[in-house]
């Protein structure tokens, strides 16, 4: 059980609210950090027994001040905004200098699995965070969690088209994707947190399960009891809607999925496979 304070940069969100929860569920006093602590994701952190803290992440006195007097720190960097990469690499650098000058103990960066993506949107950000860190030899691990199956309820709902289910993306449907959820990047955190000395240094790739977009539909389907197939947007559609993105797109498509589920097994016991996660999470969200 834990006995102090951690600060959660992210803790809103998909995979720093399942930080959260695990680091409260191990007894630590938990600060999620929040650019605005009226609104419902912070007000739902603090139902929780969370502390939101608000903070500018380019204002390096009010990163000092809610990093001030923890014990740990764990960052998840912002998802994909109006700033694009440029934006998160700063925010991230920023975060990992203010632990530096606070003198807080043990940090954990929540970066990807980013082999070969040089140039790349988001994970390109990611590299640059991880040369800071590296640059000011702080005592942090590395998590690299997959694709979030959490996507499922935010980004990429499940659709229902003449009854049946459709999963798009634009991507191959027969292409792996090494899969995570945010529960278990909580519990891995958790478990990191609880023996510091032993996780210094380390890098720890997340994979729960891996799946392609056609075998998650054909699960997803089986769950709900419908038929359900996945789609391949068009690269032409996210060429027009979200030009910034096609790199990104290409080289999930083209990367070799990571699919040794041991580094997340030793941390949290049994991971949470795609079944039981769609069943139990993606299920009451289901069209229909």
């Amino acid at each position: 059980m834990g006995s102090g304070t951690v600060t959660v940069f992210g803790g809103t969100g998909t995979a720093g609210g399942g930080v959260v929860r695990a680091m409260l569920d191990a007894g630590w006093n938990v600060r999620a950090v929040t650019r605005d602590t009226t609104g419902d994701k912070a007000r739902a952190v603090a139902a929780l027994g969370a502390e939101p803290v608000a903070a500018d992440m380019e204002d390096r006195v009010a990163l000092r001040a809610a990093i001030g007097g923890s014990d740990a720190v764990y960052f998840s960097g912002p998802s994909l905004q109006d700033r694009w990469d440029i934006g998160q690499a700063i925010q991230g650098i920023m975060v990992a200098e203010s632990v530096r000058e606070v003198g807080t103990g043990h940090f954990i960066y929540q970066s990807a699995q980013a082999g070969g993506s040089r140039g790349v949107l988001s994970v390109g950000g990611k590299r640059a965070i991880e040369e800071r860190i590296a640059e000011l030899h702080l005592d942090a691990t590395i998590l690299r969690p997959g694709w979030f199956m959490d996507n499922f309820l935010t980004y990429f709902p499940v659709t229902e088209n003449d009854g049946t289910l459709v999963v798009a993306m634009a991507m191959p449907t027969d292409v792996p994707l090494a899969l995570v959820c945010s529960d278990d990047i909580g519990r891995a955190a958790a478990a990191v947190f609880a023996r510091p000395d032993a996780y210094r240094n380390a890098e720890i790739d997340l994979v729960a399960d891996v799946g392609s977009t056609a075998q998650m539909a054909a699960t997803i389907g089986e769950i709900a009891g419908k038929p359900a197939v996945a789609v391949e947007v068009p690269m032409a559609a996210i060429e027009e809607h979200w030009p910034q993105g096609v790199d990104l797109y290409k080289w999930l498509a083209t990367k070799p999925a990571e699919n040794d589920t041991g580094p997340l097994t030793a941390l949290v016991g049994s991971p949470i496979g795609f079944h039981a996660w769609a069943q139990e999470k993606l299920a009451p969200a289901l069209p229909g």
